[in-house]
Order: structure tokens, then sequence, then C-alpha cells
């Protein structure tokens, strides 16, 4: 995921201009987190410093999300998705989220 983040050309482009990290962390599991900024992206293993948001959530739900039969808005209304930090950054950055949600994709399904 992080050679489809880091070369992909529209998303670094669209990275320009922000500075976000959210980390993603499944109990008993993976930890790995997100860098976005200065017109790089990386998907780095292990725990971010200090993300601006995480998820924390269980091996199923984090299985099920990513192979795309759960929708993550819902795991959270659901309570099964744990944030922390402010969700607001969701919002001011959706657009290259969305884009880097399709980047992901991409290199899940070649």
């Amino acid at each position: 995921m992080d050679a489809a983040a880091s070369t992909h050309a529209g998303l670094l482009e669209a990275t320009a201009d922000m500075a976000l990290v959210i980390e993603y962390r499944v109990v008993d599991g993976n930890t790995w987190h997100v860098r976005l900024e200065g017109g790089t992206a990386r998907v780095v293993s292990g725990p971010a410093e200090e993300p601006d948001l995480s998820f924390t959530t269980g091996p199923a739900t984090a299985s099920a999300i990513a192979d795309g039969t759960l929708d993550p808005l819902r795991a959270v209304i659901d309570g099964d998705v744990i944030l922390s930090g402010d969700p607001r950054v969701l919002v001011d950055h959706r657009a290259v989220l969305a884009g880097l949600g399709d980047v992901f994709a991409a290199a899940r399904h070649p």
C-alpha cells in the first residue's frame, strides 16, 4: 500500500498543501499510519508519534472494512470502530481521503 500511495501522482499533487497523520490500530493485530504532507503520501508500519486521528477496531471489523463488506461509517456509528482525535479532519480533507481510498482499492484489486 505504501508503494501505491507514494507513487500516485494525483494523490501526491493533492497533498501538496496539507499535513495529516491517521493511525489505524487493530486490537491484537497490526498498527500502521498514513502520513500525507507536503506532496508526499506514505503508509508506515507501526504507531504514529502524534496522529491527528486514530481508528481502533478488532480483527473481524478490520477485515470486513478492508474487503468492502462493511461501510466504515456504519462501523463507527455502531461502535465497532473507536475514533481518537479530531474527526473534523475527515471532513476537512474528504476529497484527498476519498482519493486515498481509491488508490488502496486499486492496490488490493489490480
